[in-house]
């Protein structure tokens, strides 16, 4: 059982939460070690599909090396599990995300050689045997957190650029599918200004939401529109807003990303209610660290991320009650 952390803690890592806030939030029911094997492990993607568990995630030498797959592993019963799949595109494969359907689960992830980029699916109906991955959209575009709204696929796709005045040239798209593999665009959400990993998510009346990450900028920015998407608002997120995912289980949203204070990082649930950002769980991490995956169990939620705050960068899983049950 991990014990709810002091006042003082979470006030200096968050710098942003009054006591009200504090005093609200939940600990973390339990906190396991998953994957510690002295390599970079990072950036999950967590489902259940067929009555069974499915997590991947990057293991490389170093966070931007060269020699790097994504792996995929499952269980039954979220607390045993085993190896059913590994992804070797290019020399850098990470970003793996998954999208399950009633018959097939796609996972999408970006391969990278250098510089250059590009999004691929690779897709399994069985959960034995996985298609040969196909790219998807354009190049240098990364799809990002994608789900399925009402039969149809949505997705973020953000333009990568680097260099001194590369901000002008990143983008953040919504883009659609009929059947996650062949993607149009929709619309630009917001260009010009270090776009990178945008979350969305569909309020009542499919009022969308969009939760931007600004790329070097600690402030991140909620975006909003309605059908047909084309005319987008912006305010600010109040938190820090980067490698996040959006979840709503039992009828409450939660948004879940690292968070930074000065040069201090961890990884922070949030409920999304009323238009508003609160804090709900910091789950133990530092460093290079967060990028969470959830899935609903029960009373409870199960958090894939990762940390290198006990040293190595390794794979955790916790397990949060839901707001309204308190372990």
């Amino acid at each position: 059982m991990i014990g709810r952390i002091g006042l003082i803690g979470l006030i200096g890592l968050t710098g942003l939460l009054d006591a009200q806030e504090v005093r609200s939030m939940v600990a973390p029911c339990s906190v396991r070690k998953l994957v510690a094997d002295g390599r970079h492990n990072a950036f999950t993607s967590l489902v259940k599909w067929k009555d069974e568990y499915w997590l991947c995630y990057r293991t490389g030498s170093a966070h931007n090396s060269s020699d790097a797959d994504v792996v995929v592993l499952r269980s039954a019963d979220g607390e045993n599990w085993s190896e059913a799949f590994r992804l070797d595109i290019l020399p850098d494969d990470r970003g793996a995300k998954f999208v399950e359907t009633p018959n097939r689960l796609f996972m999408y992830a970006v391969a990278m050689k250098g510089s250059a980029l590009t999004s691929y699916v690779s897709y399994t109906d069985d959960g034995k045997t996985w298609s040969a991955p196909q790219a998807v959209y354009e190049p240098q575009f990364i799809l990002w957190q994608p789900f399925v709204h009402k039969g149809r696929f949505y997705a973020n796709a953000h333009r990568k650029a680097e260099g001194k005045d590369a901000g002008k040239a990143r983008e953040s798209q919504l883009i659609s599918s009929a059947d996650g593999l062949k993607w149009e665009k929709v619309a630009t959400v917001r260009a010009g200004n270090w776009e990178s990993e945008t979350t969305f998510h569909f309020g009542p009346d499919d009022k969308l939401f969009a939760f931007i990450r600004t790329k070097y900028s600690v402030a991140g920015h909620i975006m909003e529109s309605l059908p047909p998407y084309q005319e987008w608002t912006q305010r600010p997120a109040g938190v820090h807003l980067s490698g996040h995912c959006v979840r709503t289980f039992r009828g409450v949203t939660y948004l879940m990303s690292r968070t930074m204070a000065g040069k201090k990082t961890g990884t922070m649930i949030y409920t999304f209610e009323g238009g508003a950002l609160r804090p709900y769980c910091e789950l133990p991490s530092g460093g290079d660290c967060s990028y969470p995956g959830a899935v609903g169990v029960g009373d409870e939620m199960l958090v894939s991320y990762y940390s290198s705050h006990e040293g190595t960068t390794n794979i955790y899983l916790a397990r949060v009650p839901l707001a309204g049950v308190r372990p």
